[in-house]
């Protein structure tokens, strides 16, 4: 007969509940996190501004896109309303978002079904949205690569800076 593994125990209630209240900063610490970083999007263009943003460092090697080329002006193009340019310049990303706030309606439920605040993406109904968006965005990120007429059109439009 096989022996299980010990069970790591806290070595007190003080260092267990320790645990748990830095355990609750983190999605709040991450909600800051993103929004300041749409709001900075918002604010600076990414096409005009291109001394907050930094050049891709795959299209830079490689000479293709990348799956998340064109993110930013997609996030930039959703915050001032643009939703149609937004999904030219990356349809993966705008497609996304549903799936993103599906997942985000998942965790807050499961934080008011038990009371505790659940670690992010352990529950397993997140597993198959998670594949989805990351099949999204890899088969965006090889088709719009294919020099053949249909997917010429998934190619990042050129823009001016406003």
């Amino acid at each position: 007969m096989e022996k299980e593994p010990p069970i790591i125990d806290c070595p007190s209630q003080a260092a267990c509940t320790e645990r748990k209240k830095w355990w609750k900063l983190i999605p709040p610490l991450t909600a800051i996190t993103l929004v300041s970083l749409v709001v900075f999007i918002a604010q600076y263009e990414p096409v005009s501004n291109q001394q907050y943003y930094p050049q891709c460092g795959f299209k830079k090697a490689t000479g293709y896109d990348c799956p998340g080329c064109g993110g930013l002006r997609a996030t930039h193009a959703i915050t001032h309303g643009r939703v149609i340019e937004a999904f030219r310049f990356h349809p993966g990303f705008v497609l996304s978002l549903p799936i993103a706030g599906y997942l985000f309606i998942l965790w807050i439920r499961d934080w008011q079904r038990t009371g505790e605040m659940p670690v992010p993406l352990v529950q397993p109904e997140c597993n198959l949205p998670l594949i989805w968006i990351a099949v999204l965005f890899l088969s965006l990120g090889i088709a719009r690569n294919i020099p053949a007429a249909p997917f010429t059109w998934l190619t990042i439009p050129e823009t001016e800076a406003r």
